[in-house]
């Protein structure tokens, strides 16, 4: 479980280095050119800071429904006995 907190922040660190991207996927040829523009668009959304927050925010609300369902395996039939009543 410790080690998806880490990987998390990692993962999105690494998508954050647009740089180094966008210099691997520069070329002079001309037949590249609509390539390069996808490979440019892919890069800009993966890039956006909106887009690290919203899935950081649902990696965080997994992460602590997970959690409460492997702590509270029967809460269920919990629920389910509450709502006979």
């Amino acid at each position: 479980m410790r080690s998806t907190l880490i990987l998390a922040p990692v993962a999105l660190a690494v998508l954050s280095a647009t740089h180094v991207l966008q210099w691997l996927f520069k070329s002079a040829n001309c037949r590249t050119q609509g390539t390069e523009t996808e490979w440019s668009q892919l890069v800009t959304a993966i890039a956006n800071p909106d887009l690290h927050a919203v899935v950081a925010f649902c990696l965080i609300g997994f992460l602590v429904a997970l959690n409460l369902i492997l702590r509270f395996p029967d809460f269920g039939a919990v629920i389910e006995q509450y709502n006979q009543f």
